[in-house]
């Protein structure tokens, strides 16, 4: 606001309005970001998971070693980066179970359809470069190669991005504090509802991300172990089937509500009992131990340590159950990181930015609980403040 004079004991208020140009350039600054943003959204959401869950670990490494690129870096590649790469490989071996069930097709079909010839090899060299040119030449040849050229380019790619990822996890994981503090007093200023909102969704993502997903990944991989285990000491062969892929299913199902796990543990006794059935009725101690063991031992730990020790409890079971399921089914592999995100983005809206609107107090969560790596004052001092990250 500024004044003007234009006589003698005359003053005109003149209002101060906002630059139109610089509103446009602005909305153009941040549409380019929010492409940028949606082209790489995938690896973004991934390296916001990595970032939720090598926080609490970094801050816990950072209390003995001081927090900086030496704790980010130690968090990441001696826990966050072999934890991917178990995923990765559980998760391939499960995608490779659930393909076996839904094709025909066997490796003597794919070896009866090859279109090399493993007949007599040529052994003069003429002989050899024709029988070559003519193998390359070949459609089925070139279409092989093509696809190979494909996968060893998106194998390339996806590396890269994953490392992209990571990248951004670790940028987030030594500046965190700063970024926060930037974003207060540049952007949010003194918009209270904008600062509690986003520290809302801050709490709600390190829940969800390190709380329940980490949950999911543990039981995934003691529920394949346990599965394996019962496959080497099974009586009359009889085995669980596609061990890896009903592992991953038992940890999906552990956010289904009332019957969770359990039916799991019942399916897979049900079939092992219709086997034993068939091949000798002695044998149904067999599957009546594994479910006796899941259902009352493995599960007793699960609810003793594994959630009291990771799960946040800030959001209702459906809505973190609903946001597993349809993230996937909605956006793809990355899916199952943005569903929760967004899940976050939704509900602390709800609870913290409307009442406030309406000039009431926010709404607490459901059900708050603290893990055993729970943000704490001391954690979020920022050591960064006034020096360098070491």
């Amino acid at each position: 606001m500024a004044t003007s004079g234009e006589g003698p004991g005359v003053t005109r208020v003149r209002v101060a309005r906002p630059d139109v140009k610089w509103g446009i350039v602005g909305l153009v600054v941040f549409g380019i970001i929010a492409f940028v943003g949606y082209t790489f959204l995938p690896w973004v959401v991934l390296g916001l998971f990595i970032y939720y869950v090598a926080r609490p670990i970094n801050r816990r490494i950072g209390h003995q070693i001081g927090k900086g690129n030496l704790s980010a870096a130690l968090t990441l590649l001696l826990i966050i980066v072999p934890i991917l790469l178990l995923l990765g490989v559980f998760l391939s071996v499960a995608l490779g179970q659930f393909a076996a069930f839904v094709t025909s097709e066997t490796s003597e079909q794919l070896l009866e359809q090859s279109p090399i010839g493993i007949g007599a090899i040529p052994d003069d060299p003429n002989q050899l470069i024709d029988t070559a040119t003519a193998t390359l030449s070949d459609p089925s040849v070139q279409s092989t190669l093509t696809e190979a050229q494909a996968f060893v380019g998106a194998t390339a790619s996806g590396l890269f991005m994953m490392f992209l990822s990571l990248l951004l996890g670790f940028f987030l994981l030594v500046e965190d504090q700063r970024l926060s503090q930037w974003g207060k007093k540049q952007i949010l200023g003194s918009d209270a509802v904008s600062i509690d909102y986003l520290e809302a969704v801050d709490r709600g993502l390190n829940s969800v991300f390190f709380g329940y997903t980490l949950t999911i990944f543990v039981i995934m991989i003691l529920t394949a172990v346990i599965y394996n285990v019962f496959n080497f000491f099974a009586p009359g062969n009889l085995l669980i089937p596609a061990t890896i892929l009903l592992a991953v299913v038992t940890g999906l199902f552990t956010l289904v509500p009332l019957v969770g796990r359990s039916i799991i543990y019942l399916g897979i006794a049900a079939v092992l009992a219709l086997g034993a059935i068939q091949l000798n009725p002695t044998l149904v101690w067999y599957p009546l131990l594994f479910f006796v063991f899941m259902a009352l031992a493995f599960d007793n730990v699960v609810r003793t340590y594994i959630r009291p020790y990771l799960s946040g409890k800030m959001f209702h079971l459906s809505l973190v159950m609903f946001a597993y399921l349809l993230g996937p089914a909605l956006f793809g592999w990355y899916g199952i990181f943005l569903g929760p995100l967004l899940m976050v983005i939704v509900v602390q809206f709800l609870q913290v930015v409307v009442p406030q609107l309406r000039d009431e107090e926010p709404s607490l969560p459901l059900d708050v609980g603290q893990t055993t790596f729970q943000d704490t004052d001391e954690d979020l001092d920022d050591p960064l403040k006034g020096g360098e990250a070491t």
